[in-house]
């Protein structure tokens, strides 16, 4: 058992000074509900406020603006699947057809697609020509950056 389980179990005793005679009184970890901070008070009485945030309601959970309803129906993710991969074909030009058979413009081939020309040591110039001529998506220097990492 380490040093900060055994001090979370185990309260620590303290003695009263102003007293003639020895009276122990038990401190108790403190644990904000705002910050998450937790820490061993001075005194036993209870600390006016956190020394991590500062908040003086550091013994209270924080409150809701709009309190969280749970859904009346559950989510279907099949039907959700498909309605994400609409929205994603539209953004990425969607896919057209050639014959029979399908191009693949999924986010996924883009990554792919990006990563191998980052390999190669194309400019991002090039990137997001290549981006724009075959997944219809004109991108920005920084929004290719955050794609290839």
């Amino acid at each position: 058992m380490n040093l900060s389980n055994r001090l979370d179990s185990n309260p620590a005793p303290q003695r009263v000074l102003a007293s003639g005679h020895e009276t122990s009184v038990a401190l108790r970890q403190q644990v904000c509900h705002r910050c998450g901070k937790a820490w061993w008070p001075r005194r036993p009485n209870k600390p006016a406020r956190c020394p991590g945030c500062k908040s003086p309601y550091w013994d209270r959970p924080r409150r809701l603006k709009h309190p969280i309803k749970p859904l009346k129906e559950p989510v279907n993710q099949g039907a959700l699947a498909k309605t994400l991969g609409r929205k994603m074909a539209r953004t990425l030009g969607g896919g057209k057809m050639h014959g029979n058979d399908t191009e693949d413009r999924s986010l996924a081939q883009a990554l792919h697609v990006l990563k191998e020309m980052k390999t190669a040591g194309r400019t991002w110039q090039e990137m997001g020509e290549r981006m724009e001529q075959e997944f219809g998506a004109s991108l920005e220097k920084d929004q290719l950056k955050a794609l290839v990492r």
